[in-house]
């Protein structure tokens, strides 16, 4: 008469427990963790990584982006769109009106102000106006196409746009910003409606 399954299941778990690791195993699951490289850093087995070359157009002089020299000028650098967004917020708190129309705001812009016989200066003035529109755009896009979820799209030559999604945003004046790319700096076209 053949045994009951459970009698058998209960003589091999009484064998395999008076067997030392009979019926034990280790899986490593991951070996390469933050604190194996932190550990491995301590004890000086890591590689030394190569330091990333940044090319020229993109590097920032003096490591700034706003240079003031001895006579009080300032030359403002926008390598990346988060850049541009600082000179915008900070020419605009500073009050810095001739600054944002001759270095921030782009020659296309700059032109078509002149084109219809305006002061490009108003451009400053709207944006002043409409600070708090400004700094709520920025808010959802505060490391500016380094966001998460938020990408560069090219709309013409040298011209790119960063906006949030508007289904998600309806509640926002502006959504994004036209940005141009001239001269090595990142310049303000204008905001996305």
């Amino acid at each position: 008469m053949p045994r009951p399954p459970v009698v058998i299941l209960t003589i091999t778990l009484a064998v395999s427990a008076l067997i030392p690791g009979a019926c034990t195993y280790e899986r490593e699951v991951r070996r390469n963790s933050v604190l194996s490289k932190l550990q491995e850093a301590q004890q000086g087995n890591l590689t030394p990584v190569e330091p990333r070359t940044v090319h020229p157009v993109f590097a920032l002089p003096q490591g700034q982006i706003r240079v003031e020299d001895e006579q009080g000028n300032i030359t403002l650098y926008a390598k990346s769109v988060r850049h541009l967004m600082d000179h915008i917020i900070s020419t605009i708190e500073n009050d810095e009106r001739d600054l944002f129309v001759d270095q921030v705001l782009s020659t296309i812009t700059r032109d078509e102000f002149t084109q219809r016989g305006l002061d490009p200066g108003l451009a400053f003035d709207e944006l002043k106006a409409r600070r708090r529109d400004v700094y709520r755009v920025f808010h959802f896009m505060p490391f500016g196409e380094g966001t998460p979820g938020l990408y560069l799209e090219s709309i013409d030559q040298n011209i790119f746009r960063l906006a949030v999604s508007r289904s998600g945003h309806k509640d926002l004046y502006w959504i994004g910003i036209d940005i141009v790319f001239e001269r090595g700096n990142y310049k303000l076209r204008w905001f996305v409606r």
